[in-house]
């Protein structure tokens, strides 16, 4: 029975329409309504030896067709996307073949019907809608089907009347199977009525959350967790699960990952922010700065499609609206393929190189295998539109004794002192939705410890938080975030920014979608990644460490003993380009000559990693196995041509991430990739040395001939746009120094 988990899902909606004077279910005949919904299930059994937990996961897309009214009115579920998983690899997908679960593909991919009795809410004739296939189900196993469904479908699941008014407590003799279960109506408002349902006995708990429409009735979203004794085939144990249903209109992306992610932000201290000029950045875009080029690329992770673009605009910038229409998908020969996909959200921002990009996510829907017919895709052709945005200021002045409230269209702001906390508020932002929201800059608060805070707990503490943010996140219909600002002394003013849509007409371009590969190939579009040089750069904000320093001049440069035996320097990667580290005297040890050996990790690197913003030296054998000497020594000596500077060059390529390397003065392109990136640095627009754009080579990329990453002999690709480039120049006199190192013998 774990493909009975999704008929549970199909049904909730029927399940949570309640009629009454106040929330009257009153559907439309050909009317749909359609839905996201995610549930898991986790099931721990201890089997007398061990104790061990499978887990399932269902997502799904399912709409809703209203097929007649009136006292026993009929409905079709129509599940468009599904992607269930048992924790023992199987399942079940619309993505993929009929032949990989023909009985449940065959049930699923045709949907199901079932009628509802208005009056008392009973729920008859439930049935898939391959009829044959449902028969045989019945008929293999229909006594456990059946005691499912009566669970599911008894009018003990439902309510003729919810009194619209907060407080108010109806008593559920059994939901869902629990006894002694209620629903308490939380709040009411013009639109939805908010309401929680809980039981909570000694063995089986649930606690759920669910937003009714007021005007008809319907269900708007819902979050269900469920805690009960497991018992089959001789096993007990313990059975959780949760569920998530939103109407699929909010487009907030795939909830399996929103759902998966559970971060606590800690708090952080607020710099100041670059300073600019209102007017300048809501400036309207033109065509050629939103639609610079006529494609972008595609990629798919885990089941979700994203189709992204890279706009020519850089800094900051209001965030506009970008959305697609008119998604045909095209196989190499340009035959138009029947695959069909369903937007479940859409963003855009500025990517690491301070340009910014546009996302449309999508599921891949119906159930000719989509999969399969997504591997045959060359591209994708849309119309791409782009709604200007603007950013509004707007003042607040904290008051440490009462809430000081803003409104800017349907964004309301609130900053509330928090009690015996001096110095600290609470900044609440709500509504909005997709078109006006806060921007996270907040001029004023600089040196203060901010921290943007989870939703606040509304259910039960046997609630993990995890389950606590899906609730938060199905008990309201408006984006609500909340930011905690602790000042080091009261603070005099707070100036906010609202990103808004302006009216201004949406600029258009029809648009193609290749893979990423493909993309990343043709240097007439922006890299699909930035990629810095230097590892240090790279992983400087996931590391706390402090980083190395070495005195700029190479005079200046000392060895450092390592562990009484050994001994090290340390030059920038500029320095390691002009100088040389050599023995000059020095006995044999173990017959072998000695040496200074650059050990740096990444001196031959592969893709995704950069250079060595330092070089690390250590004496060693020739070797390498030796690197600690004992009562010698051992006179070396630093040669290097000069100091090296990095002067900048007036060259600017006319596409910033495509060198022309005839317009680099003094360039072998007989050297390797490594030297020359040392000898020549392209900046993004933070100042950050790029790397190269490394397509089809191995691991030694770095090491190879300059030449033979070229592209036409002349073109050289970088993983980002440069904003500057510099050469390393060599000024004042050249640097030789001598030194010995005396090696005690071993005590």
């Amino acid at each position: 029975m774990k493909y009975l988990v999704s008929v549970v899902a199909c049904c909730l909606l029927s399940a949570c329409s309640f009629g009454d004077a106040d929330v009257e279910f009153t559907p439309e005949k050909g009317e749909e309504r359609s839905y996201q919904l995610y549930s898991t299930t986790n099931i721990t059994v201890n089997n007398g030896q061990r104790t061990e937990t499978v887990n399932t996961s269902s997502h799904q897309l399912l709409r809703y067709k209203v097929l007649e009214t009136g006292q026993n009115s009929r409905f079709q579920v129509h599940v468009d996307y599904m992607n269930m998983r048992d924790g023992q690899g199987s399942g079940v997908s619309s993505g993929q073949r009929a032949d990989r679960n023909p009985e449940m593909h065959a049930i699923f991919s045709q949907g199901f019907e079932f009628t509802l009795n208005l009056d008392d809410g009973s729920v008859k004739e439930f049935t898939a809608l391959n009829k044959p296939v449902w028969q045989a189900l019945l008929a293999e196993r229909g006594a456990e089907l059946e005691q499912e469904l009566k669970k599911l479908f008894s009018s003990s699941a439902f309510l003729n009347t919810i009194p619209a008014k907060a407080g108010a407590v109806v008593a559920l003799p059994a939901y869902q199977g629990h006894a002694n279960a209620k629903l308490t109506v939380l709040q009411v408002t013009d639109t939805h009525v908010l309401a929680k349902v809980e039981s909570d006995g000694e063995q089986a708990k649930i606690y759920g959350q669910l937003m009714l429409e007021r005007e008809r009735g319907w269900l708007a979203q819902l979050a269900l967790v469920a805690d009960a004794p497991f018992e089959r085939y001789g096993y007990k144990g313990t059975v959780r699960s949760n569920v998530i249903m939103l109407p699929q209109q909010r487009q907030l992306g795939d909830l399996t990952q929103r759902l998966g992610f559970d971060y606590d932000f800690p708090a952080f201290e607020y710099q100041k922010q670059p300073d600019f000029v209102q007017d300048d950045i809501n400036k309207t875009l033109g065509l050629d700065a939103v639609f610079a080029y006529d494609a972008g690329y595609f990629y798919q992770q885990d089941d979700l499609l994203n189709l992204t673009y890279h706009h020519d605009f850089s800094g900051f910038k209001p965030e506009g609206g970008f959305s697609l229409t008119d998604i045909t998908a095209h196989s190499a020969d340009g035959t138009v393929l029947p695959l069909q996909l369903s937007k479940v959200g859409s963003y855009s921002y500025p990517e690491q190189d301070g340009f910014h990009q546009s996302v449309q996510q999508n599921l891949l829907i119906g159930w000719n295998a989509p999969n399969d017919l997504l591997a045959q895709v060359a591209e994708f052709r849309a119309t791409a539109h782009y709604h200007g945005a603007k950013l509004v200021k707007l003042n607040l002045t904290p008051d440490p004794s009462k809430t000081v409230s803003l409104q800017y269209e349907d964004l309301q702001l609130e900053l509330s002192p928090i009690p015996d906390k001096p110095f600290s508020y609470l900044l609440k932002s709500r509504g909005g939705a997709d078109k006006t929201w806060l921007y996270r800059r907040y001029d004023g608060a600089e040196g203060a410890m901010v921290h943007y805070l989870s939703p606040p707990a509304t259910g039960p503490d046997w609630l993990t938080s995890a389950e606590q943010n899906m609730l938060a996140l199905a008990s309201s219909a408006q984006y609500e975030t909340i930011t905690q600002f602790t000042f080091a002394a009261a603070p005099s003013a707070l100036t906010l920014y609202v990103n808004t849509a302006v009216d201004s007409g949406e600029l258009t371009k029809n648009i193609r979608f290749i893979p990423t590969q493909d993309y990343a190939q043709n240097v007439a579009y922006p890299p699909a990644q930035q990629q810095l040089l230097y590892s240090d750069d790279m992983y400087a904000s996931y590391d706390n460490q402090p980083q190395p320093s070495t005195p700029a001049g190479p005079a200046l440069l000392e060895p450092q003993i390592v562990a009484k035996y050994g001994v090290s320097m340390l030059l920038t990667s500029e320095q390691a380009a002009v100088c040389t580290l050599s023995v000059v005297d020095a006995p044999k040890v173990n017959g072998h000559t000695l040496q200074w050996t650059n050990t740096s990790a990444s001196s031959n690197t592969g893709f995704g990693a950069g250079l060595d913003k330092f070089v690390l030296y250590q004496l060693s054998s020739a070797d390498g196995i030796r690197r600690n000497f004992y009562d010698i020594n051992v006179s070396s000596t630093l040669a290097c041509t000069g100091t090296p500077q990095w002067q900048a060059l007036a060259y600017q390529p006319e596409q910033s991430w495509l060198i022309d390397i005839t317009q680099l003065p003094n360039l072998d392109a007989t050297q390797t990739v490594a030297d020359v990136m040392r000898r020549y640095r392209f900046l993004n627009a933070q100042n950050l040395p790029l790397a190269p754009a490394i397509q089809d080579y191995g691991s030694d990329f770095y090491q190879r001939p300059f030449q033979q990453v070229l592209r036409e002999q002349r073109w050289f690709v970088l993983a980002g746009r440069a904003a500057k480039i510099e050469q390393l120049t060599i000024s004042g006199e050249p640097v030789n120094k001598q030194w010995v190192n005396i090696f005690p013998a071993l005590p």
